[in-house]
Parts: structure tokens; C-alpha cells; sequence
């Protein structure tokens, strides 16, 4: 028998990607992006943590469906609610006529992008 040791009050917790990263499991997913968006801080390959829970806000990049296929787009609100391309924003998809079920799937929270090939590297930072 002895007394605990005072070293115990001070120990840290360990990091978690999980704890950290998704706050609803079973409404999160893991998506692989097929291309970049640079606009959009995405690299060709990233893995993309999407919350089918949350609600868009106003700039939220989400994933969307636009004829029947998955793509990575920019939620909008004004002048009325609608999505646009990240990379050309004068394309416009209203959420009423092209989209099934609002066409939001879920909402991107975190985008994990491998540094190791320096893909960056030319874009200067803002």
C-alpha cells in the first residue's frame, strides 16, 4: 500500500483523429475526393470527413448530388439557397429544380490532405 502518486493529476490525454474529427459516428462518413479544389483547400486524393447530421451554413462545402452523381460543391444562401461549383462559382445549381431530396448529402468538416507530395507548394499563401 502507498499513496497515489501526485504525477497523476498532470497526465495528458492521448490524441484522438475520432474523438477530434467526428461528433455524430453514425452519420459520418469518409470520402476519398476524385479531384482537387484548390479554391477549397483539397487535394486530388484527400480524404474528406462528411457529417450527414449537420446543417450548411452560408460557404459550407458539402457534397451534393447533381444528376444522379456525388460531386463536391459550395452551399450558398443568398440571394436565395442554392449550390455552385468550388472552382467556377458562376455555375449555379438551384436546390429546387436539379437536385433530388435537397441535394445535400452531408457537409464537409474536415478535409485530411497528404503533405508528402508538396502539391502546395506553387500556391502562395493568403
Amino acid at each position: 500500500m502507498g499513496f497515489p502518486s501526485p504525477a497523476l493529476d498532470f497526465e495528458e490525454k492521448r490524441v484522438s483523429l475520432d474523438g477530434m474529427c467526428i461528433s455524430t459516428p453514425s452519420a459520418t462518413y469518409l470520402v476519398r475526393a476524385a479531384g482537387a479544389h484548390w479554391r477549397a483547400g483539397i487535394m486530388n486524393g484527400a480524404l474528406l470527413v462528411l457529417d450527414s447530421s449537420k446543417r450548411p451554413c452560408d460557404g459550407s462545402i458539402v457534397v451534393g448530388t447533381v444528376q444522379g452523381t456525388f460531386r463536391v460543391l459550395r452551399y450558398k444562401k443568398f440571394p436565395e439557397p442554392h449550390l455552385e461549383e468550388i472552382d467556377r462559382p458562376e455555375r449555379k445549381f438551384s436546390l429546387l429544380d436539379d437536385f433530388e431530396d435537397d441535394g445535400v448529402f452531408g457537409v464537409v468538416t474536415w478535409i485530411l490532405n497528404d503533405a508528402r507530395n508538396g502539391e502546395f507548394d506553387d500556391v502562395p499563401v493568403m
